[in-house]
């Protein structure tokens, strides 16, 4: 039995990676060669130059699917021809009739999932999310609260203000959230620490880049 899972979402960009010709396998490794960091965005860009018959959402999902293939085997401390092996293996159970004969998808695969710039990139962003907490999404909410006197019936004397910060975050695998009430002067302390962070970030990163000259893979 294979030790791989595919998750139901990626399984099209699964089937679509091993539909790949060995031309157009080499093209996207030179593209994906030249990647610094694991933005979607930006690997889809290159990606999307060496497959120019395909429509951009489906360069996007074959990209999708190779950044959790990296994950995956990073998470698993696999040898690249082990997780290809179970790779095949697991793509079996989904799609029997594979697109290529299995030695030569071993190798599409192996080729695939060896570009050392998205290996190192993939790395780095395990690295970087590898905390008990990672942030996820945020909101914030604000609505008025009415404000009584004694006589409940005369109504409200007056409303608050209130700013209901809603932070999504993943802890230990699972999606959960929290929430913080604020008011203005709140507001401007946490835009205040953005700001800060903003600017220590560039700050950090250019003295690395310029002096020491390593590049920031995930930040």
């Amino acid at each position: 039995m294979p030790t791989i899972t595919i998750p139901e979402e990626h399984t099209g960009g699964l089937v679509r990676i091993m539909s790949l010709s060995l031309e157009e396998s080499q093209r996207v490794v030179e593209a994906l060669g030249r990647a610094k960091t694991v933005s979607l965005r930006d690997l889809t860009a290159l990606v999307a130059t060496s497959l120019p018959t395909l429509a951009l959402n489906e360069v996007r999902e074959i990209v999708q699917t190779l950044l959790s293939l990296y994950s995956a085997r990073t998470a698993m401390d696999m040898t690249v021809d082990s997780f290809v092996t179970d790779l095949i293996t697991a793509a079996k159970q989904i799609r029997p009739e594979l697109p290529q004969p299995p030695e030569a998808l071993q190798e599409t695969l192996k080729f695939l999932l060896s570009v050392r710039p998205l290996s190192m990139v993939s790395k780095a962003r395990g690295v970087h999310t590898d905390h008990e907490n990672t942030f996820c999404s945020v909101r914030i909410l604000t609505d008025l609260r009415p404000v009584f006197d004694v006589d409940i019936k005369a109504g409200p004397v007056g409303f608050v203000l209130v700013h209901m910060l809603k932070l999504g975050y993943h802890h230990s695998g699972k999606h959960t959230t929290i929430h913080v009430a604020m008011d203005k002067a709140d507001i401007d302390t946490l835009i205040l620490a953005l700001q800060r962070a903003k600017l220590k970030s560039g700050t950090i990163t250019a003295a690395i880049a310029e002096k020491a000259g390593f590049d920031i893979l995930a930040d």
